[in-house]
């Protein structure tokens, strides 16, 4: 693995590091621009909640789930939970609005059956996540962003959630429709044997990473070999399972670490490490901090 590569979630980036759960934090709308997106370059982004990039202008060479993509102009990307999203080069009159709505509110948003029916494409777009909406579409989801920015931004309403998430309804409706109503073969593209093992590797790891550090656990469940597993992974991205299970770990530690009502024995006992030194060696290890240390750094800044 490079020297220079990190790993962040989606959490790290755009919620507050104080522990805000306010829905500002919940759900974010910003207009990006060449110099934003560089700062990540050498960084891979694990999406834990959903993300939305609609490109106004320019264009974008991304890996998501490490297969390249050049995004273009009226192109809509669609991240959500498991996908791996690393930006490797920018034109200098990029410019995209992007739509972050956090796992939290997330679990709200599908408590509905109408979510629950609609949010089935998904699935399709989970493995082909860049969506061509060309012109009218581009502009029907620009308005649709830019009022859920200004609705964001309303102070002291009394029914303010129940407007964000209405707003938030409408937006993926419109997704769905467009979807839905396409006929890509980009969409309904098979997956091959391995990518299809790799993707239920995916799902399992989201799920069961804080409890499971081991590759049988996942071999297991995917009724193959520890063998054959890492075996496809280190095919298909580079690194191994454990590289993906470690990277998942210390991404949630370091959010952990910055909530002061937890203990650093309560931390290492939510991600099921054996106890606290060997939590601490872990951490170490990555961070090049011990975990106390980390969380004083951050309280500094």
């Amino acid at each position: 693995m490079p020297a220079n590569y990190t790993i962040k979630t989606d959490q790290e980036l755009f919620e507050s590091p104080k522990g805000n759960k306010g829905f500002i934090q919940k759900v974010r709308v910003a207009t990006l621009y060449k110099k934003q997106i560089a700062t990540y370059f050498d960084t891979t982004i694990y999406i834990r909640s959903s993300l939305f990039i609609l490109v106004l202008n320019g264009s974008v060479q991304v890996d998501i789930n490490f297969k390249h993509y050049e995004v273009k102009k009226d192109a809509l990307v669609q991240l959500s939970f498991g996908h791996f999203f690393k930006p490797k080069w920018i034109s200098g009159n990029f410019k995209c609005l992007l739509l972050y709505i956090g796992k939290d509110y997330i679990d709200e948003m599908y408590s509905t059956e109408m979510i629950y029916k609609r949010i089935k494409y998904g699935v399709k777009l989970h493995s082909t996540p860049v969506l061509n909406v060309g012109c009218d579409g581009a502009a029907l989801f620009q308005k649709r962003l830019d009022f859920a920015r200004e609705i964001l931004g309303i102070k002291g309403h009394r029914y303010h959630q129940e407007m964000i998430l209405h707003t938030l309804l409408i937006f993926l409706l419109d997704l769905g429709n467009i979807v839905e109503s396409a006929s890509s073969p980009d969409i309904e593209q098979k997956l091959s044997r391995d990518e299809l093992y790799f993707q239920q590797f995916l799902d399992l790891l989201v799920n069961h990473y804080k409890k499971e550090h081991q590759v049988y656990f996942y071999a297991q469940h995917l009724h193959i070999t520890p063998h054959y597993l890492t075996l496809i992974v280190k095919r298909l991205t580079g690194q191994t399972v454990s590289d993906f299970i470690f990277q998942l770990l210390y991404s949630e530690a370091k959010i952990l670490l910055q909530q002061p009502n937890l203990t650093i024995q309560q931390i290492a006992d939510s991600l099921h490490f054996s106890d606290q030194s060997a939590f601490g060696k872990f951490f170490k290890r990555n961070s090049g901090l011990s975990p106390n240390e980390f969380r004083k750094k951050m309280t500094a800044g």
